[in-house]
């Protein structure tokens, strides 16, 4: 059997929190780390539905809860030798950059730049991406109850064995979670001059920087990344590559046309590329 120990921390000052919230939680992060493991290691998902007591490849096991403060430990449990041999290859640093990928992405946060090795992983995963994404979300939210009802931060934590301090894998908030229920598609669709910044065409996500702006966006295509034009991905893969090591509003810019997602308070999440425009 290969595991991998992980725990999951609220930040509750009482070191209690309500059953069904906590039920809710425990029961979304494993259906997160699973349904991200199986694609990551069996390189398939169910199309829909949840998963099941006979999902027993990949399997996710409470351990001894915290003392002192409000946390669960458990553990990733491989017992398929073909998928353990294959998470021994990889190793676990990797295995987890590509787990916490996923769920910064589907979060609309920023992943940083990925290892070598771990955008090889994303690049294996390669039309799974789209569904994953889709799959995650209703656990993703089960993941926030505490977050959206009582505004305590949760955490998702990996510690290696043998050291002391926890890496900390993702944060969960009060703002993750409005991203998550409260965002909307607006069909408008208009042009912004851009220059990419990070993008991996395997998942068809990025970040990008906007003229004359002052921070990153996420973005991704509107369609489903199999029917995405070829020759927008390609442009966007060559932007990326000519403004690197270039600072962002000095780079060469793209026109693209988008929709974006959208907070009620008209602040964009993410815009989703429907074309391109010639370059500027």
């Amino acid at each position: 059997m290969k595991k991998i120990n992980l725990d999951v921390v609220i930040g509750s000052p009482e070191c209690e929190v309500d059953m069904q919230f906590g039920l809710d939680i425990l029961k979304g992060t494993s259906d997160v780390v699973s349904l991200i493991t199986e694609a990551i290691l069996a390189g398939e998902i169910p199309a829909s539905g949840r998963r099941t007591h006979r999902s027993n490849d990949v399997r996710t096991k409470l351990k001894q809860s915290f003392r002192s403060s409000f946390g669960q430990r458990f553990s990733i449990e491989i017992s398929k030798p073909e998928l353990k041999q294959k998470l021994r290859r990889m190793g676990d640093l990797v295995f987890l950059e590509v787990l916490s990928y996923f769920i910064l992405e589907a979060l609309y946060l920023d992943s940083g730049n990925l290892s070598d090795e771990a955008s090889a992983v994303l690049d294996d995963i390669g039309d799974l991406s789209d569904n994953l994404f889709k799959r995650v979300k209703r656990p993703l939210i089960e993941m926030h109850q505490i977050s959206k009802y009582y505004q305590y931060d949760l955490k998702l934590r990996y510690k290696r064995r043998g050291e002391d301090e926890h890496k900390q894998l993702v944060c969960l908030t009060e703002d993750t979670s409005k991203k998550l229920t409260e965002t909307h598609v607006d069909e408008d669709i208009f042009t912004i001059e851009a220059v990419i910044i990070r993008y991996h065409s395997k998942t068809g996500n990025g970040r990008l920087h906007i003229r004359g702006g002052s921070q990153f966006y996420s973005f991704g295509f509107a369609s489903l990344l199999s029917v995405a034009k070829r020759l927008v991905r390609q442009k966007l893969s060559g932007n990326l590559h000519i403004n690197n090591l270039v600072e962002p509003e000095k780079g060469t810019f793209i026109k693209l046309r988008v929709k974006r997602i959208a907070l009620p308070t008209g602040d964009t999440v993410k815009f989703l590329v429907v074309g391109l425009l010639d370059d500027v």
